[in-house]
């Protein structure tokens, strides 16, 4: 996974894919997965502009198949710009979760549970 010294655009598909949160949602859906113990993927959180989102890397493939209202999956064709290694807090994009290795990532069915719940929980919903 390149992380360098400047923030890098890089091809979802190939490393990795990427499930693309609102922030608000992504940001609860971390405390979630943190509350039940597994480790939390690498996340990148660019809270600039009109409407911040939190990007979540996630294993190659996950994106033909992923489908969760309010979130976007990005494989194949698309890009994500991913910071710099050095780049952990804001304002603008940041690394929100680091990777801790090479080929960490976040797990797609404790992401799906976490951003679902995380969803209901704003809309209220059960």
């Amino acid at each position: 996974m390149p992380i360098g010294s400047e923030p890098e655009l890089c091809p979802a598909g190939t490393w990795w894919d990427a499930v693309r949160a609102p922030e608000d949602i992504g940001r609860r859906a971390v405390a979630l997965i943190e509350e039940q113990g597994p480790p939390v993927g690498p996340a990148i959180l660019d809270g600039g502009g009109r409407e911040p989102r939190m990007y979540f890397l996630t294993p190659v493939g996950i994106a033909a198949r992923w489908e969760e209202p309010g979130t976007v999956a990005l494989g194949l064709t698309c890009h994500v710009v991913v910071p710099q290694a050095d780049r952990t807090t804001g304002p603008g994009l940041h690394w929100y979760r680091l990777p801790t290795g090479p080929r960490t990532l976040n797990r797609p069915d404790g992401l799906h549970r976490a951003l679902v719940k995380a969803r209901r929980e704003r809309e209220g919903t059960p």
